[in-house]
């Protein structure tokens, strides 16, 4: 890594913006001013960057890029084994089936000096629910579904919810219920973590600087720069040219080859992360469950883990739940590859093709699905050219595109495409609700599927409702055996992370959830 004053880089920064700028731009100024030099400013290439030039972390998915960079802190968290950690909060109790108390940290002080308190919790956990206010959150509002938030002393307050929720404490760990205090325009983003907020450019970079005063110790570092690269190869030219030290998300066959050739210093871990289709059910050809039983049983999913993962970025996936986490995977389900029974049920369907031009049938119309992924993760492309090979065997037109995110979505819910190849954390917070709530519920935001159960939907709120894990394992079960029936979204494989640092990164891991990155020890040698 080449040594960099902060002032060179966040001056650069301001430039980047023009003097027009306000907000992070006069922080760039501000800080370019400071006769400080830094000796360890280290860059990461991650594949997303930041929505806004004040990414609030409460909002979409700014929380995980702030969490990662060491900005916003939540009241819980979660460790190296997905087990919950007192963060912020020092201590929390379940008192009765709707209330939970919390007991804050001492002496723990925000970015600009001032210390966390329960006001300035119960503050900022309010404006989820402001749609006037840059932290704007419905998901989360929905997860946490809080009631009231009572404060009985500075570091003592109360959060009631409106129905008995066993995933409320879990819920706390995700990024984006991070506590933040009102910004202002010289220091627009406030939170507590080892770093603070200097500066975004949407979509290219997130940079920040070293809190000497953060409750956890000083940083070794003085500065982080992440640098948005969705390209997987460009991220690795941009780590040989020297422009950054660390690579999160490699490309598993450059990986693999590194591996191979015992080359390069690399980081490699499992995660939560679930590559899947999120299909259209409520209208078009998908609507056919016989027809989406079919594409899952046509899927080769050792053939995809080994031709767009190297063999080295994951498994298989049989349920939403990747085998590490024990405590819910649901071990009697798997996802088999058979042409021979997917065929015989398209025959038995009446799914046939009466025409002999090589494509089957539904009501006299040949089936043409369109599938469509985004950038940012190297292996969502290729996963997408092998389905499209796959599904061809069972005498389907399948139609393969790359797409923005949400405008993906958007063509979902309106039935203009019919798979949506995407790849989430299952369990970012540790708790199996999540991602069947967010996804499945009938209500819920991100069921661009159009997807409608009543059974699953009453499963999933006595999920929410029992406390007792031996009894919630019964239910999760039994919503994971439902989705392997119906698949109103296909399992492909769930994904390892693989990084490469320039021989010099010090105290980097790979978090299960990876929702952790910057951290006290994280350091580079000068």
């Amino acid at each position: 890594m080449k040594k960099r004053s902060l002032r060179a880089v966040f001056a650069s920064g301001f430039m980047a913006f023009g003097a027009s700028t306000v907000g992070p731009a006069s922080i760039n100024f501000a800080y370019s001013q400071e006769n400080v030099i830094a000796e360890k400013v280290i860059t990461i290439a991650v594949p997303f960057g930041p929505k806004s030039s004040i990414p609030d972390p409460r909002a979409r998915q700014n929380g995980w890029l702030s969490n990662k960079a060491g900005v916003s802190e939540t009241l819980v968290g979660l460790d190296y084994k997905m087990e919950m950690f007192p963060r912020l909060a020092e201590d929390y109790r379940n008192i009765s089936p709707t209330e939970w108390e919390f007991t804050l940290r001492e002496n723990v002080k925000f970015h600009d000096g001032s210390q966390l308190t329960a006001s300035v919790v119960k503050d900022s956990f309010s404006k989820l629910n402001d749609k006037e206010h840059s932290a704007f959150n419905p998901r989360l509002t929905k997860l946490l579904d809080i009631k009231t938030i009572t404060i009985k002393d500075d570091r003592t307050l109360v959060f009631e919810t409106n129905k008995p929720n066993s995933a409320f404490i879990w819920s706390l760990t995700e990024p984006t219920a991070s506590v933040i205090k009102e910004g202002s325009d010289k220091l627009p983003i406030v939170g507590t973590g080892p770093f603070v907020f200097v500066s975004a450019k949407p979509e290219k970079t997130y940079q920040t600087k070293a809190f000497s005063d953060y409750w956890g110790g000083k940083p070794k570092l003085d500065g982080i720069v992440f640098d948005a690269i969705s390209d997987a190869s460009v991220a690795a030219l941009a780590l040989k040219a020297g422009n950054v030290d660390l690579v999160t998300n490699y490309s598993e066959p450059d990986f693999a080859a590194l591996e191979k050739g015992n080359q390069g210093q690399r980081f490699s871990g499992a995660t939560t992360r679930l590559f899947f289709y999120q299909v259209r059910t409520a209208d078009g050809p998908l609507a056919s469950k016989a027809l989406r039983q079919a594409i899952s049983l046509g899927l080769d999913r050792e053939l995809i883990v080994e031709a767009a993962l190297a063999g080295v970025g994951g498994d298989p996936a049989h349920s939403i739940f990747p085998g590490s986490m024990k405590s819910w995977i649901n071990e009697g389900l798997k996802s088999s590859y058979d042409v021979k029974q997917a065929l015989e049920i398209l025959d038995k369907a009446g799914i046939k093709d009466t025409n002999n031009d090589g494509i089957r049938e539904i009501d006299g119309e040949n089936i043409v699905l369109k599938l469509r992924s985004y950038e940012g993760r190297p292996a969502l492309k290729p996963t997408l050219e092998i389905t499209q090979a796959l599904l061809s065997k069972l005498g389907l037109e399948v139609k393969i595109s790359m797409g923005e995110f949400q405008a993906n979505n958007d063509a979902l819910k309106l039935g203009e495409i019919q798979m949506h190849l995407q790849a989430w954390g299952t369990a970012p917070q540790g708790d199996p609700d999540y991602f069947p709530s967010t996804l499945l519920d009938s209500k819920a935001g991100y069921n661009f599927s159009g997807y409608n159960n009543p059974e699953l939907d009453t499963l999933l709120e006595e999920g929410r409702g029992e406390f007792d894990s031996t009894k919630r394992k019964v239910i999760y079960d039994k919503i994971q055996e439902i989705i392997a029936e119906d698949f109103p979204l296909i399992p492909v494989f769930h994904k390892s992370q693989v990084s490469v640092g320039n021989g010099k990164v010090k105290g980097y891991k790979i978090h299960p959830a990876e929702t952790y990155l910057a951290s006290p020890e994280l350091d580079i040698e000068g």
